[in-house]
């Protein structure tokens, strides 16, 4: 279906460069939550400082991607080395952003959507980085995307694809129900037959998060559990190959969801008419 823009294609580019610098600003925000989520800091109250000598960073070093190339990637007091991750995190949230915003005025979808796109990148940022270092899908994370998806499931009902904000409100918990539960029966199906945790409840929280941003239609829950799955399985095996890793290490499954997340935002939509035509037309 075809939505109408309120603003010119006169002034897109101008929106693609406002878009971008937006992305940039939650990159930096997004920092501070892969650093402080996971040592339980909070993200809001506690002014940016310097975690080797404590320097409150001044405005003006706290600018994306400038501020890091300017400083030359070190404190300005303590000249203590500043990851490249602040650098990598900024610019990647400042690039996926913009795709989702030109994925939604491309193909013509309700702006609206945009903000559950956002929402739902913002996860799967912090998710991917987190889980990769720390092993863990931080609570506070997901409750914070759950609670906010469904209030813009209330307020934004047409991004959903419905046409009241009751049926939108039903879809996302409907979405958060389902995920949630296929994760928590093979949590615990796992458990009884493997003797140990195929999954950690922290998978399970987020893949209803992603279940509350989009509801029970599209399945983007199901496209993130069978691609996420697909790829962890590969990066296993080749773990395996390498001798880097064994049957039973550990892998942070989270990273895979989350890329398999982002990949449905970019192109899931053409993956799944493509899957469904290859089967049409060889399986059946």
């Amino acid at each position: 279906m075809y939505y109408p823009y309120p603003f010119t294609e006169e002034i897109m580019p101008l929106w693609y460069i406002f878009i971008f610098i937006f992305g940039l600003c939650v990159g930096s925000f997004l920092n501070v939550c892969i650093w402080r989520m996971p040592r339980g800091e909070s993200v809001v109250f506690t002014p940016s400082h310097c975690p080797n000598c404590n320097h409150k960073i001044k405005w003006y070093e706290n600018i994306p991607v400038l501020s890091w190339l300017l400083l030359r990637g070190r404190c300005s007091k303590c000249k203590t080395s500043i990851s490249i991750q602040y650098l990598v995190v900024e610019v990647l949230t400042g690039l996926l952003i913009l795709l989702a915003w030109w994925r939604v005025v491309e193909w013509h979808y309700p702006i609206s959507l945009f903000l559950f796109y956002l929402l739902a990148t913002v996860l799967f940022i912090v998710t991917f980085f987190v889980d990769i270092k720390h092993k863990i899908i931080p609570n506070r994370l997901t409750y914070s995307v759950i609670i906010i998806s469904l209030l813009l499931a209330l307020f934004f009902p047409q991004a959903t694809g419905k046409a009241s904000s009751a049926e939108a409100l039903i879809n996302s918990l409907l979405g958060i129900l389902i995920a949630g539960g296929i994760f928590t029966a093979v949590l615990i199906l796992g458990k009884i037959i493997l003797k140990k945790d195929a999954l950690g409840w922290g998978d399970v929280k987020f893949i209803s998060a992603v279940g509350a941003c989009f509801g029970i239609y599209p399945p983007v829950w199901f496209f993130c559990i069978l691609i996420g799955s697909m790829l962890g399985s590969i990066i296993g095996l080749i773990m395996i190959i390498t001798s880097r890793g064994k049957w039973s290490s550990a892998l942070p499954f989270g990273a895979f969801l989350s890329f398999a997340g982002y990949l449905w935002i970019l192109c899931g939509t053409e993956i799944a008419a493509y899957y469904l035509m290859f089967c049409q037309t060889y399986l059946f």
